[in-house]
């Protein structure tokens, strides 16, 4: 986690507010804590609960002593939020640029979060490789190089795995767990991507079977002549914004679903 605080006070403070607030409950810190440059500072919390308080203020109270007397004693800023608080502009902000403790927390929501990073990280180091490969003028001659020269071998099969591995994780792992995350019903790898194409997720599912067909071809290119493995490389090509552009949506649609803060990973 990229704030200032530890995991274990972070499980304590999200145990605690469960505790008094019930299973429900949605925690942010923000303020001070969540710039991993800075030092010290109060501990801001948002704590928002769906069930109506007796008294607020004195449920604060409350919740604020449990704090110190597990975390010892500290300056905490709690801003409680039930269904009867009248809504201010610190908590919107304290939404938007916080860090929701209460799902960092949530095995599911890690796992997203993880998996969220690594296609980001994947598309990256393809679009990299893409740019390094076609670098190249890609004619006959420097294919029939390809095995006297190692750079050249290593910066094409740089390109066909990364193409093909971003495709793996994007559609076996990416699009099942966002359509998860969104409530929609899942089944088949057929059935998630004619689902996701449907929701505005993906581009196209016949065009996504395509691309699965054509990184075949790619990674057999043994079997290719020059020429069908410089097409198969354009037609590639070709698709890798599509790639991008589904881990855009994807991210932005849950991003939006899920109001995330701080720490989801960035768009390409």
């Amino acid at each position: 986690m990229t704030i200032r605080l530890k995991k274990d006070e972070a499980h304590a403070i999200v145990d605690i507010a469960r505790q008094h607030f019930g299973e429900q409950v949605r925690v942010w810190l923000f303020g001070s804590r969540t710039d991993p440059a800075g030092r010290g500072g109060d501990i801001d919390l948002l704590v928002e609960t769906p069930c109506a308080l007796p008294n607020r203020m004195l449920s604060a109270a409350r919740f604020d002593a449990a704090l110190q007397m597990t975390l010892g004693e500290q300056k905490f800023d709690v801003l409680l939020v039930d269904p009867a608080t009248e809504e201010k502009p610190i908590h919107a902000i304290a939404r938007r640029e916080g860090t929701e403790l209460s799902k960092l927390l949530d095995p599911e929501y890690l796992r997203l979060l993880s998996l969220l990073e690594v296609v980001r990280r994947e598309a990256n180091w393809l679009l990299r490789a893409e740019k390094r490969l076609f670098a190249h003028h890609l004619d006959e001659a420097w294919f029939s190089n390809l095995e006297q020269d190692d750079a050249a071998a290593e910066t094409l099969e740089a390109f066909v795995s990364r193409f093909a591995r971003l495709q793996d994780n994007l559609g076996d792992k990416l699009i099942p767990a966002c359509l998860r995350a969104l409530a929609e019903r899942t089944g088949s790898a057929l059935d998630n991507l004619n689902r996701a194409e449907k929701l505005g997720l993906l581009w196209s599912a016949q065009e996504w079977l395509a691309a699965r067909t054509l990184r075949k071809r790619m990674v057999h290119e043994y079997a290719l002549s020059a020429t069908d493995l410089m097409l198969s490389l354009q037609g590639a090509r070709q698709l890798v914004p599509h790639f991008i552009e589904t881990y855009n949506t994807i991210n932005e649609r849950l991003a939006d679903a899920l109001g995330v803060g701080a720490d989801w990973p960035q768009k390409l």
